[in-house]
């Protein structure tokens, strides 16, 4: 009678395997293929060519490959699954970032940081080579990721390096015509200056950080002044740690920014030809990637001019300061955002933009994570 069972145990798990196999296989064939994913936030592959010359040079399988992984039947749900399955394994770990609690018990994604004091020395003597050409105070706004607050609550034994130890490195880099502003505030801190699905800090977290850093910097007396009312909120935003281990407990954050008045301005995005009244993109509001709706994502050379008073400045920047820009527009007249990923040297070098428009300082606002890994920064010099 046992092995009968057993024999009934076998009969049904191979039908379960047949069925899964065949049953997605099928899928794959009848379903319409997706073109984009707003889980990865890319181009998915699309059904390879078949060919002799494809299949000589081994270029139909590869393609075949991608074109499975990326077309599977209910990817998203199936790797959605799996997260929750290593989480009840006890996994802390998946995908270059941790799962852990916020103090309300809700799931917290948390990029697990990896210092490169090699990449860090290269980037900070760029941009010190930088400052001494330009003849304007020259202020560096170092902003740390969320594992700067959290490391006593990872899980035991997490392989994740201290960013304030990389915050103090830093500041034995930087030459003395930076001004240093590493945006470091343990007292201050609070789970909502940053997304709990994403690597950004969030709106909050930026208005904090600029006016802690006008206040430092003497250029206003009262933070307060970028006290701007957060008018819009959209539900439903999922970030990029998010889409590495996605997970059916975590809980979307609000993506909230202040009112279209106060985001309102004359802003060019100088090498794509585009124009626009205010810096937010309302068609990325009900997308995935909600973040994108500040300028539309990152470009080369944005322009904003405010029709406030105060002076011109010119802002070096990564993803981050996109946030920060609501607040900083409360202070210039013109601002000119250069992200060194996609600006390099097209018209000029970055010192010939600072004495074109007339500038009067210049502000570096990077994520440290950024400066520890990215490699544009040669294109300052």
């Amino acid at each position: 009678m046992e092995k009968k069972h057993r024999r009934i145990a076998d009969i049904i798990m191979a039908a379960v395997f047949v069925i899964f196999v065949f049953g997605f296989g099928i899928a794959l064939l009848v379903k319409n293929d997706r073109e984009f994913s707003e889980m990865e936030n890319r181009n998915l592959a699309k059904k390879p060519e078949l060919s002799w010359d494809n299949i000589m040079e081994g270029k139909f399988t590869s393609e075949l490959e991608s074109y499975i992984s990326d077309q599977l039947f209910a990817k998203d749900a199936l790797v959605s699954a799996k997260t929750d399955l290593d989480r009840l394994l006890g996994k802390t770990y998946m995908n270059g970032v941790y799962l852990i609690k916020d103090s309300d018990g809700r799931l917290r994604y948390v990029q697990k940081y990896t210092e490169n004091r090699e990449q860090l020395a290269a980037n900070a003597a760029s941009l010190n080579e930088f400052a001494e050409k330009v003849n304007v105070p020259v202020d560096f706004m170092l902003v740390p990721n969320v594992s700067a607050y959290m490391l006593d609550k990872l899980p035991a034994g997490a392989d994740c390096d201290d960013q304030s130890e990389s915050l103090d490195y830093v500041k034995t880099l930087v030459g003395d015509k930076i001004n240093f502003y590493p945006m470091l505030d343990k007292d201050g801190f609070s789970e909502n200056l940053y997304f709990r699905t994403d690597h950004h800090w969030s709106f909050r977290g930026a208005q904090k950080a600029v006016g802690d850093y006008l206040v430092k910097s003497g250029q206003i007396s009262d933070a307060g002044k970028l006290d701007i009312p957060f008018g819009k909120t959209h539900e439903g935003f999922l970030g990029t740690l998010y889409s590495k281990a996605p997970s059916s407990f975590a809980e979307p954050d609000e993506f909230e920014f202040c009112t279209a008045e106060d985001a309102a301005a004359e802003v060019e995005w100088v090498n794509e030809g585009k124009k626009s009244d205010s810096i937010i993109d309302s068609s990325f509001l009900d997308k995935k990637d909600k973040y994108a709706a500040l300028f539309g994502g990152n470009f080369g050379q944005v322009r904003i001019k405010t029709g406030r008073e105060g002076g011109k400045v010119l802002v070096l920047k990564d993803s981050y300061a996109n946030a920060a820009m609501q607040f900083l527009m409360q202070q210039y007249s013109e601002i000119t955002m250069i992200d060194l990923r996609y600006y390099h040297m097209q018209e000029k070098d970055v010192s010939e933009l600072c004495s074109e428009y007339g500038v009067d300082r210049v502000i570096m606002l990077y994520n440290l994570d950024f400066l520890n890994e990215d490699r544009n920064f040669v294109w300052l010099t």
